[in-house]
């Protein structure tokens, strides 16, 4: 039989009489031979087929030039392999039919020891990546000296063995049966060829070269299942406001619950994840999930549909028609919450019998003695093909029905066969079932004619990267619960939403690192979750009707977490999901169940939020660029941590965004050069290759709305910035052409005019700079104005300047050095220690200037709420990031401790209440954060005074700091000649030198 080939972008691929026998990479024409491309099938646990044994098979090929080869087997079995070239791989599919037995099959090797010779040599080495969540392996990449290969199918549950001489083994266990009629189709195995870049993935990632991690999150990304969105996913989470407290079968409920909807419409969030109670349709009573929640499934009609009361088609209760007819009104998408593993339709057919999809079993072995879980045996088995066709069947209509754009799943458990009444199927065969169901859900129109957003919680994070593309629109946004008592932060930080902001990177850093996801399923995860349980001022709460924990608990108590947005905190966290996770936006606790955050909330807020999601929709091209920064690693305490959204095409245009998680500045030292994907003009081109260096946003709320231009770079130069505590900064590159300018640029501050008369008069105005810091600034001229500068004006004075020559291509410019007027007190402003640390007592001097109290006071009346601050009142006092107009002091320790010592404190002799600070509501010892004091009235402006702590021998503070400022600007300036003039000047917040 003659060999083929098939030319593909990158590479070419020829194949012979049993299939795939050898790869081209076209950029250095180096062959990989594949010799002996075989399969193996075991059935039933005892049989095994091997290719290589079987006779020849015939060949056929489609349109396209693909091939497909079919093997006869022994007995009634048929294996049809088709092959599929695409720009960078080749894919490798079996599909096995039975014309007259029904067989289990046990085992599929897709790759039965096959040989990789590249240019006629083994590979140096191979290396296999695993799992982080447990499962088995990913893929397995053979090297050569300058040259990779990737193996890899999709699912995460392979067995990857490399073999002396260049052999390699790629299986898996499907356990799934083969009948007639009822064919069985393995999962799609992958080969390709890449060059190796020589750099390594930073630790804790393994050590990958970039190519071979570039090579699989490539294959991923072609196996996303859903059309490509033109716009980024922006959904609210509900039940991070906690609504299953809201009853919409009352008037008062379905009023709260449209203030949710009203503030999702204003801020451009397009879908709701909607799971209110409603008493009309459900009742906690009837549920049968362990979890209590079943009341809210469905849009509230989940129990009724599982036990066969309702079906997508019936009648709905006039107050659920009230509520989607709102969504409607409002343009927002209701989403449902879905548990697809309840017994659907038990006992509800003739004879009460239940349809084939119901088994009886439970999570695991324990659960049968102990009945942790679970409040009934019977459940729904996800690898039933009769629950593949009924579940997403029922899904759409639905859909159709209520006009719901998407679906929650939550309560998805796979569970290994074994005695004891669980069910038989492999975990592998509830997975791959699980992603049937899902990838019904991704066709254009399958969510009341739109595209549907799928998102997945429970476990999610741990079923890999082929189910988040072929099944989901997103991955689970914190791999666990996002109630803040179950995960750990690694930077303690009195504001919430930045500690889930840190989480959420950490997150996106795993999924994008460790499993290989690309950007369009990786979730950005902002603000928080509120606290549901209970809190010593709420202990004698009565508990609402829906409390699936009884009553008496407090936790569903209606009016409990009304009110809980972290107003100087929410900044961080959006920029941190735009820029980590800016394809699919996951928004949660809103201002707006409480009505008075939903009246007080700025405009200035409301117009931050839509700018940035607008953002990432203008910007699609970059999210899906997405990149750890080369100089960074997984977030971590006291690190910086960031991510590159750069073209592709080498200019080293896009964006960057950097984070600083700590209470102190953390630098920035970034190369743009190859390992960013910058690709420096030729010097023949004569193209400068310039690039803007553009501060586009901020979670400072100090900052200018509109950004401001830093510095002037070119591709090859190191980018060097310092980035404040506890801060997100959004930045942008984009290519400059000084023939071009008009006006004169400045760079350095944030600058609301220049201009440059014909007698060559400069004049700057409305330019701001932080108070008490070097002033650096650097004024790009227009090409086509006076010959030099004359005179400098900024903000109506009269400055001295130094006029720069043009070189390297920078247009000419004028320099002017000084210091913002008012003294330095940035954010988290330490208190220094003024002596040692004798037997517990720390103390130390500070001085507040009268801008900070201003500031304070200028928020309150931007922020018009009023906050219980009576401490043995309610929970609002207690926690530090409510009440954002008071003054705060925290002692931060490292390494992070639990809650159970106490701290006293005093400023001037005046005892302090010094509380404990969580990232719950209620207190955990396993969350605790620090010590705080609210020290607002006890602060004389301008005067030093003393703060005086007492902890325990031994607990020295990492830090004091303050909290609740943002920078302090000044539009003064004492400006001089050089900075030399001014010894006394610390290293001003992100100033460069700038030429």
């Amino acid at each position: 039989m003659a060999s083929s080939a098939i030319a593909g972008a990158l590479l070419n691929a020829t194949f012979d009489e049993r299939g795939l026998a050898s790869l081209v990479l076209l950029a250095t024409a180096s062959v990989l031979n594949v010799e002996g491309d075989a399969f193996a099938l075991s059935l039933n646990g005892t049989s095994t087929i091997l290719s290589s044994s079987l006779p020849v098979p015939t060949r056929t090929f489609d349109a396209h030039g693909q091939p497909t080869y079919r093997y006869s087997a022994a007995g009634d079995l048929t294996v049809h392999v088709a092959y599929s070239v695409t720009d960078a791989f080749v894919s490798k599919q079996l599909t096995v039919s039975s014309a007259r037995h029904a067989h289990n099959v046990t085992n599929v090797t897709l790759f039965a020891g096959a040989r990789l010779l590249l240019d006629g040599a083994a590979p140096a080495e191979s290396v296999v990546a695993r799992s982080p969540a447990g499962l088995r392996d990913f893929a397995l990449f053979a090297r050569w000296s300058t040259t990779g290969a990737l193996i890899t199918a999709r699912n995460p549950f392979l067995t990857a063995t490399p073999h002396g001489g260049g052999g390699v083994t790629l299986s898996y266990e499907p356990m799934m049966p083969v009948a007639p009629a009822a064919p069985f189709s393995a999962d799609r195995a992958h080969i390709g060829l890449h060059l190796l870049t020589q750099r390594k993935m930073a630790p804790p990632a393994q050590p990958l070269d970039e190519a071979e991690h570039a090579a699989m999150q490539r294959c991923v990304r072609a196996a996303i299942a859903a059309p490509q969105r033109a716009s980024s996913v922006k959904i609210n989470v509900g039940w991070c406001e906690n609504d299953f407290q809201i009853d919409i079968s009352t008037a008062a409920g379905r009023a709260e619950y449209k203030r949710i909807i009203d503030r999702a419409a204003s801020l451009g969030i397009e879908s709701i994840l909607f799971a209110p109670r409603n008493s009309d349709v459900s009742s906690i009573g009837n549920g049968t999930d362990a979890w209590g929640w079943e009341q809210v499934l469905w849009f509230g009609m989940g129990e009724r549909l599982r036990m066969g009361l309702w079906a997508p088609g019936d009648p709905l209760p006039a107050s659920l028609t009230e509520m989607l007819d709102y969504f409607r009104l409002r343009g927002v998408r209701p989403v449902a919450y879905v548990y697809p593993i309840l017994a659907f339709l038990a006992g509800t057919l003739p004879g009460g019998a239940s349809p084939p999809w119901v088994v009886h079993g439970t999570y695991s072995s324990s659960d049968l003695a102990t009945k942790r879980l679970g409040l009934g045996p019977m459940r729904s088995d996800l690898a039933s093909p009769a629950l593949q066709q009924w579940l997403p069947k029922t899904m759409r209509r639905f859909a159709d029905q209520t006009g719901a754009g998407g679906f929650s799943f939550d309560y998805t458990y796979f569970e290994q066969g074994s005695p004891g009444g669980r069910p038989w199927r492999s975990q592998y065969a509830q997975w791959s079932g699980w992603r049937a169901i899902l990838a019904a859900l991704q066709q254009p129109k399958a969510c009341a004619g739109r595209q549907c957003v799928v998102d997945n919680r429970q476990a999610n994070h741990a079923w890999g990267p082929w189910m988040w593309a072929e099944g989901g629109t997103y991955a689970e946004p914190l791999q666990s619960d996002e109630q803040p008592g179950s995960w750990m932060f690694y930077e303690a930080d009195l504001k919430t939403d930045r500690l889930s902001a840190n989480r959420q990177r950490e997150t996106a850093w795993s999924y994008r690192v460790q499993s290989f996801a690309p950007a369009e399923v990786v979730p950005g995860f902002a603000l928080h979750q509120t606290d549901r349980d209970v809190s010593p001022a709420q202990k004698n709460v009565t508990a609402g009707p829906g409390c699936p924990r009884g009553g008496g608990t407090g936790r569903c108590a209606e009016l409990s977490r009304r009110r809980d947005f972290d107003l100087l905190g929410y900044r961080y966290s959006l920029l941190s999901a735009v820029g980590t996770g800016g394809a699919n936006l996951v928004l949660n606790m809103l201002p707006a169940r409480d009505e008075g955050e939903f009246a007080a909330f700025p405009a200035e807020d409301v117009a931050f939020f839509r700018q940035w999601l607008e953002w990432a929709d203008r910007s699609r091209d970059l999210v899906a660029s997405t990149r750890v920064l080369p100089s960074t690693s997984r977030p971590a305490a006291g690190s910086l941590d960031g991510v590159s959204l750069l073209r592709q095409d080498g200019s080293c245009t896009g964006a960057i965004f950097a984070f600083s998680p700590t209470a102190t500045p953390l630098n920035l030292s970034l190369a743009l050069d190859a390992s960013l994907g910058c690709s420096p003009p030729h010097p023949s081109s004569g193209v400068p290759g310039l690039l803007l260096l553009r501060q586009i946003g901020s979670s400072d709320r100090s900052e200018p709305a509109g950004g401001w231009a830093r510095q002037l770079l070119r591709a090859g130069d190191a980018l060097a910035l310092t980035v404040p505590p506890t801060t997100a900064l959004a930045l942008e590159l984009e290519p400059f052409d000084g023939a071009s300018l008009v006006a004169p640029l400045v760079l350095g501050a944030a600058a609301g005019a220049a201009s440059l008369s014909a007698d060559g008069a400069l004049s700057l105005s409305r330019v701001v700079g932080e108070q008490g810091a070097a002033a650096e600034l650097t004024v790009l001229l227009p090409p086509h104005g006076p010959g030099a500068v004359s005179r400098a004006t900024l903000n109506g004075k009269v400055v001295r300047f130094d006029a720069l020559p043009p070189l390297d291509g920078r247009p000419p410019a004028v320099r002017i050095r000084g210091a913002w007027a008012g003294e330095r007190f940035g954010r988290a402003h330490e208190i220094v220690a003024a002596g040692g640390f004798s037997g517990g007592r720390w103390t130390g001097t500070f001085s507040v200037p009268a801008a900070v109290l201003e500031q304070l006071a200028a928020r309150n009346r931007s922020y018009d709420l009023s906050y219980d601050l009576d401490p043995n009142s309610n929970d609002e006092a207690n926690v530090p990031w409510l009440a954002p107009g008071r003054l705060l002091i925290w002692a931060k320790y490292k390494p992070l401790l639990n809650d159970s010592f106490n701290a006293a404190g005093s400023i001037d002799g005046t005892p302090l209440l010094m509380r404990k600070a969580y990232n719950t509501i209620a207190p955990s010892r396993a969350r605790f954060i620090g010590h705080w004091a609210d020290v607002t009235r006890l602060i004389k402006p301008g005067v030093q005074q003393t703060l005086a702590l007492q902890l325990p021998p031994g607990l020295k503070p990492q830090g004091v700091h303050f909290e609740n400022v943002e920078s302090l600007l000044s539009d003064e300036a004492a400006l001089l000649q050089g900075t030399e003039e001014l010894p006394h000047l610390r290293t001003p917040r992100g100033v460069e030198e700038a030429t």
